[in-house]
């Protein structure tokens, strides 16, 4: 990966079969952590974001300090990346 110097990255699993979602982490490679939220808590009531996917960038003291709501292409999270580190 080639930001693991500048950042981390965790998936959340949001309202989805543990066991379909592992399936598909695995199929797609995804190596990075991932953490489960089965009732959708995270998404609504602390993000308060309207739907998935969504990116979130948290500061060292775990504060949001970026949300973006829809999908990235390669180019457009490099941009990202830059302006947060």
């Amino acid at each position: 990966m080639r930001h693991r110097d500048k950042i981390a990255f965790l998936g959340v699993d949001t309202k989805d079969n543990p066991q379909q979602a592992a399936a598909f982490l695995q199929e797609v490679g995804a190596t990075y952590p991932q953490v489960v939220d089965l009732e959708g808590r995270l998404l609504v009531e602390h993000l308060r974001v309207p739907g998935l996917p969504v990116t979130v960038v948290l500061d060292p003291e775990g504060e949001v300090i970026k949300k973006h709501v829809g999908a990235f292409t390669e180019e457009s999270l490099d941009s990202l990346i830059r302006e947060v580190t």
